[in-house]
């Protein structure tokens, strides 16, 4: 891996935490946590990992781990080789990956490896869907835009249409901005 990820780790049982963390620490800044709190520490901090080591002191896991994804966190979830399936079947669909245990260095190394770069490519995909996202708005707004010059100026679509392309490259701005300022204008 490139540049480095931040992993926190949450487990009751201490020398299965120093193991982990152990691994961990080749993919980047390696936290710890008993499970108390875990929610408000992830609130409050971005962590690109998350490693739930099943069950915890107050709670089982299953529900941090799902606050966690909803957090942007590439989610890893470590349980007794009995309890995966079961777990499987709970979390559905959810983007989170099962580790049966007791835990392979080898096997834990490629599920985080795994689980990092799923989360970039979501983390990519997010990116391109707010900007489509954003594109699209500001094709609505121009849309909205023509239409009220065709109301108001009595023109056709393509006048409209031209009149916003004019107007943009007179004033060197973009048509979302000279579309914005038709509507200040016009829808008072």
């Amino acid at each position: 891996m490139q540049d480095k990820k931040s992993i926190i780790i949450f487990s009751a049982e201490g020398d299965t935490l120093d193991n982990i963390a152990l691994a961990a620490g080749e993919f980047g800044e390696v936290s710890v946590s008993d499970g108390s709190g875990a929610r408000d520490l992830l609130t409050e901090k971005h962590f690109d990992m998350v490693f739930v080591n099943t069950p915890l002191e107050k709670e089982f896991g299953l529900d941090l781990a799902a606050f966690a994804l909803k957090q942007g966190c590439g989610t890893i979830i470590a349980a007794s080789a009995k309890n995966c399936g079961g777990i499987a079947k709970k979390i559905g669909d959810k983007n989170i990956f099962i580790l049966p245990r007791p835990l392979n260095k080898a096997f834990l190394m490629q599920a985080l490896r795994f689980v990092a770069l799923s989360k970039g490519v979501r983390d990519e995909l997010e990116a391109r869907n707010a900007a489509l996202e954003t594109k699209l708005k500001d094709v609505r707004l121009v849309d909205r835009a023509k239409c009220v010059l065709v109301e108001y100026l009595r023109i056709s679509e393509a006048d409209a249409h031209r009149q916003i392309q004019k107007r943009a490259m007179d004033t060197r701005l973009p048509q979302v901005e000279v579309a914005r300022d038709i509507l200040k204008t016009y829808e008072m």
